[in-house]
């Protein structure tokens, strides 16, 4: 038997523009439930104790892996947990520890964070001390709650500019951590290995002890393009990804042996427009992983 992989639903990516609704995350958990095709699912934050609730109720009674990022709640809250700043980056790591009752709430094995700005050459190495003693403060606190602490690492240099970067330096990075606290991984994202100049098939060799998941996500990565940068775009040309690039990159985890109890994967295109194109999405992108998986297990 080769590795398992896990479909993974981007609820917040692929249903974008309701990503904040009411009630509407467990909407979607509880009508797709019923293809029982996603045995992972990946939200936001923000919902209240009855959503909560239904989040629960349907994960568990689903068998279906948990993992909410808190991307919004960093964004929205100007927070940042690499900031130079002391006493922002306490105030960020204080409000995620405080979140984290709220993600043990709807059964979240896993969090998922983004870092900050890249602070320039000259200050780097003390963002990454901040951002080190940030990681090490939430995943001890995640601990006590059996939760992971994931981290994306976004692009360096092409649209995002945030202050980790690339496979190597992540890894550098996480290991640290890792030899204190062992619930810290990667969340692995194709696009932004790609914007980074990696070749992703690499990149996945450099991060394989640490990766948990992947996100397969297109980008341009001519610089030249004014479609360069991280959209989330849909998948095949003009971007790198097509479906055959995301079955071989699902073959070369196999060979990896990523994630022996199982790989979550999902593939990120934004969805736009009303509910119905959301879904449109949804299925859309289910057909592409269906495609993509059924060629590595043939």
């Amino acid at each position: 038997m080769g590795m398992q992989f896990i479909p993974s639903l981007l609820i917040p990516e692929v249903f974008h523009p309701f990503k904040r609704e009411k009630g509407f995350t467990a909407d979607v958990i509880e009508r797709l439930s019923e293809e029982d095709f996603y045995k992972s699912v990946e939200l936001g934050d923000g919902f209240d104790r009855v959503e909560r609730k239904r989040i629960l109720d349907l994960t568990e009674k689903n068998n279906v892996v948990v993992t909410q990022w808190l991307t919004f709640l960093i964004e929205e809250n100007n927070l940042d947990v690499s900031s130079l700043d002391s006493k922002l980056r306490s105030e960020t790591v204080k409000r995620i520890k405080d979140s984290l009752y709220a993600s043990a709430e709807i059964g979240a094995q896993n969090i998922a964070l983004v870092t900050g700005d890249d602070p320039g050459a000259e200050l780097w190495k003390d963002g990454i001390e901040g951002l080190y003693e940030s990681l090490c403060e939430i995943a001890e606190a995640a601990k006590s709650y059996n939760i992971n602490l994931l981290i994306e690492p976004l692009d360096r240099f092409a649209h995002k500019k945030r202050i980790i970067g690339t496979t190597d330096e992540t890894v550098a990075l996480l290991s640290r951590v890792q030899e204190k606290h062992d619930n810290i991984g990667i969340a692995f994202d194709t696009a932004h290995a790609s914007l980074n100049g990696e070749n992703v098939f690499d990149a996945l060799e450099k991060g394989k002890s640490l990766i948990h998941q992947i996100h397969f996500s297109n980008a341009v990565i001519d610089s030249n393009s004014n479609l360069y940068g991280d959209y989330h775009m849909e998948i095949g040309s003009p971007g790198f990804l097509t479906t055959e690039k995301i079955s071989a990159l699902l073959r070369k985890s196999e060979e990896l042996k990523l994630q022996e109890e199982g790989l979550r994967v999902a593939v990120e295109v934004r969805g736009k427009g009303d509910k119905e194109s959301c879904y449109q999405n949804e299925r859309q992108l289910r057909t592409i992983l269906k495609d993509a998986l059924r060629f590595v297990t043939n």
